[in-house]
């Protein structure tokens, strides 16, 4: 929940929302389109790893699909 920057009573719509949002700003391939420096996409590969973690744990915990 912390990485995702919800609150545990977060509804699903909330969290699926707060993902794809955090996803598309930090997606590598979104950078790489923006010109950004490879310095600045090896760091959102590693920040979306993050947060698809976050997401797939809570996702399991709460049965979401």
């Amino acid at each position: 929940y912390e990485v995702l920057g919800i609150k545990r009573n977060a509804t699903d719509k909330e969290v699926k929302s707060v993902y794809r949002k955090l996803t598309l700003e930090n997606h590598p391939d979104t950078l790489m389109a923006q010109g950004v420096p490879q310095e600045f996409i090896d760091l959102a590969t590693e920040k979306m790893a993050t947060i698809n973690a976050a997401y797939d744990t809570i996702a399991k915990t709460r049965g979401l699909k």
